[in-house]
């Protein structure tokens, strides 16, 4: 029974990923953001900015481009496209798994244990799928959180160092887990230091030593031009504001994500002090998962897939703890499925673009605050 309860879940991934990859071999120009990656990559090795004019294009570190090459190398390009989406589809999944594998070391009944997997890839899933077609980091990035979040659990430094060292390269808001880290968990420090040496070194692999020192240069020139985005339909917290029709300055944004990370920090301090890395981790999970996304000035709509997981294991905790606090995981299955509002057809999109999916978790986020049982060792 366990062995089907686990092809289920495998199975439905590789359908998704089968599908997808079918789209891309029938479109091979409707590649998202992919383009992004490769021109980077390219440039990269010609010695030719990465980084042109604009708030939009490659916003990554120079570090993503020299990782990129391999993808970037496999011909015809659309195989490189899907082999770019294998990775996010497989390590994503194994995020799930590893997820699925903390409800079976504690659960008493076998039959809801086997099951566990199945179910959390049914949750987490509806929000990725925007996110595979669009070739984003997202699945990635939401993957490599979940894993750094389960490792900081069980006190595994240098993993977690890993972890949230590719995060960085995945994606700069990466920095608010890796802070937050850093200033909370004291056995991290080093670690977290010399992944961060480790990262800088790689974005130097280059011919010419100076031409890498440049792009550095120009990274940041782009991420802080970019803090203010020109055309993109930003879907987070002041995203909604904006929908409803309200008073939406630019300070009163600046000043509400500052109150933001201040309120992370503490939070997760305070999380770590009164349990440990057990407390800790949960407390940089739900953190992290609300600023990279309701409070993430250039959150998406596909971008709601980093916090998906956390709804997926919370709802399922809820539902299998205790009967009376099954409505609980029964309202979070409901917005993981609402947050795949992006994907139920045009109409539907066109509707709830940019306000619903912020709305569903600010709805949902007081839900994600008490630590489950489950994720105690």
């Amino acid at each position: 029974m366990r062995n089907c309860w686990t092809r289920v879940g495998w199975g439905l991934l590789g359908l998704v990923f089968a599908g997808m990859s079918l789209y891309l071999v029938f479109n091979p120009d409707r590649t998202g953001v992919v383009p992004n990656y490769r021109f980077a990559s390219s440039h990269w090795w010609l010695g030719e900015s990465m980084y042109p004019g604009g708030t939009h294009g490659f916003l990554y570190i120079p570090t993503f481009a020299v990782l990129f090459t391999p993808f970037h190398l496999i011909q015809p390009a659309v195989l490189g496209e899907i082999v770019w989406r294998l990775f996010g589809v497989g390590i994503f999944g194994w995020g799930l798994w590893r997820l699925a594998a903390i409800f079976s070391a504690k659960s008493r009944d076998p039959h809801q244990s086997n099951s566990i997997f199945a179910l959390l890839v049914l949750l987490a899933v509806p929000a990725s799928l925007a996110s595979i077609n669009n070739g984003q980091t997202n699945l990635s990035l939401s993957a490599c959180l979940v894993l750094a979040v389960i490792a900081l659990r069980g006190q595994r430094w240098n993993l977690v160092a890993l972890l949230l060292s590719l995060c960085l390269v995945l994606k700069p808001i990466a920095i608010a887990p890796w802070l937050l880290v850093f200033a909370t968990f004291a056995p991290m420090r080093l670690p977290l230091l010399i992944g961060l040496l480790v990262t800088a070194f790689v974005g130097f692999v280059h011919p010419t030593p100076s031409y890498a020192w440049g792009q550095w240069l120009e990274f940041w020139a782009k991420l802080t031009h970019s803090y203010t985005p020109e055309n993109l339909r930003v879907s987070d917290l002041f995203g909604l504001i904006e929908k409803m029709g309200l008073p939406n300055p630019l300070p009163f944004h600046s000043l509400t994500r500052v109150a933001a990370a201040g309120s992370a920090l503490l939070w997760v301090g305070w999380k770590v002090r009164r349990g440990g890395a057990i407390h800790g981790s949960w407390g940089l999970w739900v953190a992290t998962a609300l600023i990279w996304t309701i409070f993430n000035p250039r959150a998406e709509t596909n971008s709601y897939v980093l916090i998906s997981p956390l709804l997926a294991f919370a709802a399922v905790s809820y539902w299998t703890e205790a009967e009376g606090e099954r409505w609980k995981g029964a309202i979070l299955a409901i917005a993981c499925i609402g947050l795949m509002c992006d994907g139920m057809g045009k109409p539907i999109y066109l509707a709830t673009d940019v306000w619903l999916k912020p709305l569903i978790v600010l709805l949902v986020s007081p839900l994600l605050l008490r630590m489950p049982k489950s994720w105690k060792i």
